[in-house]
């Protein structure tokens, strides 16, 4: 099982933060210069912005769940009080219960906690921005970032690999 040790953002081996649009979605680690972009799925189950930005989580924990030395404690910035409350409370509503899994699966089989907090829009800007598809926008807020692009994982979807 998970460790329920209490930690806060001080704690946190890796900081992330996430956003998501109706058109894409972002995650980036600025302590490592790295940023993420996708397109959303053209067969996502829900279409909405809260499934979209849970997904973009969901994105974001698969990769962290890669990195060497192993991340430990994993602190996620999300301006979507909506997956804040998800991800807290591990209860999700129907259409959700896919992501939700997928990353309860990362968690037990890396041995990573897993924190996630509210941050509002307006200082979420370079996710906002790799979101959007702006990544020159994105680089010129934290300069030395390096953007990758990525697709959001189909078993996040619920769909078979």
């Amino acid at each position: 099982m998970l460790d329920a040790i209490e930690w806060d953002h001080s704690d946190a081996d890796i900081i992330i933060y996430s956003d998501a649009s109706l058109t894409g979605l972002g995650f980036t680690a600025p302590s490592k210069l790295i940023g993420f972009c996708a397109s959303v799925p053209n067969d996502e189950p829900v279409s909405t912005i809260f499934y979209f930005e849970a997904l973009a989580i969901a994105s974001a924990i698969l990769w962290a769940s890669g990195l060497t030395p192993p991340i430990r404690r994993l602190l996620i910035y999300t301006d979507s009080l909506n997956c804040v409350d998800m991800f807290n409370t591990l209860k999700a509503q129907e259409g959700y219960n896919a992501i939700l899994l997928f990353i309860v699966r990362i968690l037990i089989s890396s041995k990573m906690s897993l924190r996630v907090f509210h941050v509002p829009g307006a200082d979420n800007s370079i996710v906002d921005a790799l979101s959007r598809h702006l990544p020159m926008t994105a680089a010129s807020m934290l300069p030395g970032l390096q953007i990758h692009h990525f697709q959001p994982p189909r078993v996040a979807m619920g769909w078979e690999e």
